[in-house]
């Protein structure tokens, strides 16, 4: 089962399935000579696709520890952000729950610092270069 945010789920609650603003954040890390980028495959995706690791930013966090938390989390990797790659405003996406929203997503790269890859089973099925 998806963990969502305290907040996210107070917020719901409230409003229902209705579109809202999130922030999200995502993070690109390469492999070792950087000829692959690390993908995951998430649970709370009604499609069977890859992508980019990340996730939401709860109410009080930042970009940083956000994406730090989220390989930790997921992937069992310690990582350490390292540039800014952009930032998106256009993404619209409805959950599998029925949840809309316009996702205003920060890309970072990070870099690996330590751990090793292991998947949670949970929020990510599968991780690969």
């Amino acid at each position: 089962m998806v963990v969502m945010e305290d907040y996210f789920k107070n917020l719901r609650a409230k409003i229902g399935h209705d579109e809202i603003i999130m922030s999200g954040v995502a993070g690109i890390l390469f492999n070792e000579d950087r000829t692959a980028v690390l993908l995951q495959k998430r649970s709370d995706s009604s499609q069977d696709v890859w992508g980019i690791p990340g996730g939401m930013i709860p109410l009080n966090d930042t970009n940083s520890s956000a994406i730090i938390r989220e390989f930790k989390e997921e992937m069992n990797l310690d990582i350490k952000p390292v540039s800014l790659w952009g930032v998106q405003s256009d993404f619209h996406i409805e959950f599998p729950s029925g949840d809309k929203a316009q996702i205003i997503g920060t890309l970072l790269e990070v870099e690996k610092i330590g751990g090793s890859l292991v998947v949670d089973g949970d929020e990510t099925t599968d991780a690969e270069f």
